[in-house]
């Protein structure tokens, strides 16, 4: 069974994004899209999958807070779903790197991800798409 690509992308963004919250770091746009091998312009709707679906429904930390822009090294305005207008810039950045610690603190992404990979994207998916994580 095809899935939708929106959520095809964010699934493959997954063990990437674990990665780095492993490791305690973020990722530019470009980064992740050529990891994952689609241009960073069109990574904004896997995002807000990721944002308003996958994350929340199993209750994680916001691994989407790890993407940056390359140049503010700040999340984009959609990282909250009505956007960042009416935030003060300081508050936005304080808030974001609250999410980050809350990601960098979560401890059992090794375990999780391919978990999500399977439940969203089927075993089909997954075994086409093995990963490995620390």
């Amino acid at each position: 069974m095809a899935i939708p690509k929106s959520l095809e992308n964010a699934l493959d963004m997954l063990p990437h994004l674990a990665l780095c919250a492993i490791e305690k770091r973020t990722i530019t746009y470009g980064e992740l899209g050529e990891l994952i091998g689609v241009p960073a312009f069109f990574m904004g709707q896997s995002l807000d999958y990721l944002r308003d679906q996958i994350l929340p429904n199993h209750k994680l930390p916001r691994l989407d807070a790890l993407v940056v822009n390359k140049e503010s090294k700040e999340a984009g305005e959609s990282f909250y779903a009505g956007g960042a207008e009416g935030i003060d810039k300081s508050d936005f950045h304080d808030l974001l790197e609250w999410e980050r610690q809350k990601v960098y603190g979560y401890e059992r992404w090794a375990e999780v991800i391919p978990r999500l990979r399977v439940h969203y994207g089927g075993e089909e998916y997954a075994r086409s798409r093995k990963i490995v994580l620390p």
